[in-house]
C-alpha cells in the first residue's frame, strides 16, 4: 500500500535506471536552460564562458564564439559573462536545489502523516516564513544598507522555524494524531495570512508589491552565497531524511504496529518533522513561497518508483529539482522574462489541478 491508500504499481525495471534517467534529464535541463529567458545565450557561448571562468581566463573574444543580439543590439562577451555567471547560473542552481528540498520535505511529511496532502505549506511553515518577510518589507529592516539582503532570509527563516517549533510542540500532545497536526498547520497558515494582511494594510505602498512577488516565489535575486547555503541544507537534510526510510515505511503500518516493530514513533515523528521544517525554512527563506512542489514530486515518483521511502525520497528530490527548473524556465520565457512572472504562478497552474485530482481520487476514503 502507498501513502495515498492505493496499491503501488509493479516495477518492471530496476529503480536505479529510472533514477539515472531523471538525473540525466536534470543535467540536460541545466545545460539548455541558459538559452531560455530574456537574454538567450547559445550553448557554445555558455560552454566558452564557463570554461574561461574555470580556467581563470579574462573574457577573451573566443570565449563567446556566437554573437548574441538582444533588442537589435549585440551583447559583448563581458556582459554575457556577468549575465550568465553572476545571475543565470545561480538562478538555475538555486531553482534545482529548492525544488529538491521541497520535494524531500513534502515526501517526508506525507509519510509522517500517512496522508497524501502532507506538504510543507499545509503545516504553515511557508506562511510563517512569509510573515517574517512581511516584517522586513513593512518596517524597512535594512532598507538603506546591504543588510536588507541579509534581513529577509534571516527573518523568513526565523518565522518558518518558529512555526515548525509550534507544530513540534503540538505533536507531543498525547492526543496528537496525523489529522490534528495537519489541521494545526492549516490553522497556523490562516492566522499568519491574517497577520500579513494586517501588516501590508499598515503600509501598503511600501510592502504590497515586493511582498506579493516574494509570496509568489522566484529566483531572480539568486547569488552564489545563497546557492551554497541551500546546497548544504538540502544535501545534509536529504541524507538524514533518506536514512530514516525504514522508519517512514514502518509509520505506514500505523503507530501501534510501528511500535511493535521497534520504532519509537513519537521520537521519529518529531525528528522527521524538525528536519523537514529545517530544509523547508532554508529553501523558502531564499526563494519565497513556491507551492505544490512538495505535493507533486513524491506523488509522481511513488506511482513509478514504489512506496519504499529509502528509494522514494532521493528520486523525488531529483524530480522536484527538474520540475522547478522547468517551471523557472517557463516563468522566464513568459511576458518577456526578467522576473515579471513569478515561478510560483507556474507551479500553481500545474499544482491546482493536481491537488483536485488527488481529492477526487481519494473520494470518501479521505479522513481529513
Amino acid at each position: 500500500m502507498t501513502a495515498t491508500g492505493g496499491p503501488a504499481p509493479a516495477s518492471r525495471h530496476p529503480w536505479h535506471w529510472r533514477a539515472a534517467l531523471l538525473v540525466g534529464l536534470l543535467a540536460l535541463a541545466l545545460i539548455l536552460s541558459p538559452f531560455v529567458g530574456p537574454v538567450p545565450i547559445p550553448p557554445r557561448d555558455v560552454a566558452g564562458i564557463v570554461l574561461e571562468k574555470l580556467t581563470g581566463g579574462t573574457y577573451p573574444a573566443n570565449a563567446c564564439p556566437d554573437p548574441v543580439v538582444v533588442a537589435g543590439q549585440m551583447v559583448p562577451c563581458p556582459v554575457l559573462f556577468v549575465i550568465l555567471w553572476d545571475a543565470r547560473i545561480p538562478e538555475l542552481l538555486l531553482a534545482a536545489l529548492v525544488g529538491a528540498g521541497l520535494a524531500l520535505a513534502g515526501g517526508t511529511m506525507q509519510g509522517v502523516f500517512r496522508n497524501p496532502l502532507g506538504d510543507p505549506y499545509l503545516l504553515g511553515i511557508s506562511s510563517g516564513a512569509a510573515l517574517g518577510a512581511a516584517a522586513v518589507f513593512v518596517f524597512g529592516v535594512g532598507s538603506r544598507t546591504t543588510s536588507a539582503e541579509i534581513a529577509l532570509p534571516v527573518f523568513a527563516f526565523g518565522g518558518a522555524m518558529g512555526t515548525g517549533a509550534i507544530v513540534l510542540l503540538a505533536s507531543r500532545s498525547p492526543r496528537a494524531t496525523s489529522e490534528t497536526l495537519l489541521l494545526t498547520g492549516v490553522a497556523l497558515g490562516a492566522f499568519f495570512s491574517a497577520l500579513i494582511a494586517l501588516l501590508t494594510t499598515l503600509r501598503p505602498s511600501a510592502a504590497a508589491l515586493p511582498l506579493t512577488f516574494w509570496i509568489l516565489g522566484g529566483f531572480a535575486a539568486a547569488t552564489w552565497t545563497q546557492v551554497a547555503v541551500v546546497f548544504a541544507a538540502v544535501v545534509a537534510g536529504g541524507a538524514l531524511l533518506s536514512l530514516h526510510g525504514r522508519d517512514l515505511d514502518l509509520l505506514q503500518l500505523g503507530d501501534e504496529s510501528a511500535r511493535g516493530l521497534g520504532s519509537d514513533v513519537r521520537v521519529v515523528r518529531e525528528r522527521l518533522l524538525a528536519l523537514s521544517a529545517l530544509v523547508t525554512a532554508v529553501c523558502v527563506a531564499f526563494s519565497g513561497i513556491i507551492g505544490f512542489v512538495g505535493l507533486i514530486a513524491p506523488h509522481v515518483v511513488r506511482r513509478v518508483q514504489g512506496p519504499s521511502y529509502g528509494r522514494l525520497l532521493p528520486v523525488a528530490a531529483v524530480f522536484g529539482a527538474l520540475f522547478l527548473l522547468i517551471a523557472d524556465d517557463v516563468a522566464d520565457s513568459v511576458l518577456g522574462g526578467g522576473g515579471l512572472l513569478p515561478v510560483g504562478v507556474v507551479t500553481s497552474f500545474v499544482g491546482g489541478p493536481f491537488f483536485l485530482w488527488i481529492l477526487y481520487r481519494r473520494g470518501p476514503r479521505g479522513s481529513t
